[in-house]
């Protein structure tokens, strides 16, 4: 029986896949310094070629865990408002989506969010993401998510919908007060804490942004 590329491209991932969540076990309950890559080979199941293979070291693992948390969170928030139908209710709810999208992120992945709320403070991390942060920043705006939610808001803020503020504003009003919740959440991860908060705070930040006359 022929592989494919296909097959080898799955197979691949899986195992990348598996490092990784191996990693994010190790450093959540072990710590990162005390966690080796001979910790994560054994845990993943997979072989000193494969690990080294897709990581030349714990740091670059870390920084690969970042990322994708990073990646997927961005895609998940980016997808609760911008694939809404075009209504004039669209600001509100989609505001209100993007607050729930978060929430629900950080309640189905809090290992993750943990790490990854964390990191920018790390000595292993904390550099790379400045570093990254300011590429992102100088060099790439548009894989800036506020970038991206404040093109989002630009229509509605030029009709009035949304309040005019300064545009640095925008992201952290809306995603602040969820943001500080989650910090506090994570140390608990009760469900029924996060389920309860939902709506008070998704509401909360539409008020904020909306336009006293809408």
């Amino acid at each position: 029986m022929v592989t494919g590329a296909s097959d080898r491209d799955a197979a691949t991932h899986t195992r990348r896949q598996a490092i990784l969540d191996a990693a994010l076990t190790l450093f959540s309950t072990k710590g990162f310094t005390e966690t080796t890559m001979e910790d994560i080979r054994r845990l993943s199941g997979a072989s000193t070629g494969s690990i080294y293979h897709h990581f030349e070291n714990k740091e670059m693992l870390a920084r690969a865990l970042y990322l994708d948390g990073r990646n997927d969170l961005n895609r998940v928030l980016l997808t609760s408002f911008k694939e809404l139908p075009v209504d004039a209710l669209q600001p509100r709810t989609g505001i209100k989506a993007f607050v729930y999208a978060y929430l629900d992120w950080f309640e189905q992945h809090p290992d993750l969010g943990q790490f990854f709320m964390q990191a920018a403070d790390t000595e292993y991390l904390g550099a790379y993401i400045k570093v990254l942060r300011q590429k992102i920043l100088t060099t790439l705006p548009i894989e800036s998510f506020p970038e991206q939610f404040l093109l989002w808001l630009t229509p509605y803020i030029e009709e009035g919908i949304i309040v005019r503020l300064p545009q640095s504003l925008y992201y952290p009003l809306v995603i602040g007060a969820s943001r500080e919740f989650v910090r506090r959440w994570l140390r608990t991860r009760l469900p029924e804490e996060i389920q309860e908060v939902r709506e008070p705070l998704a509401e909360a930040a539409w008020i904020v942004l909306a336009s006293p006359i809408v």
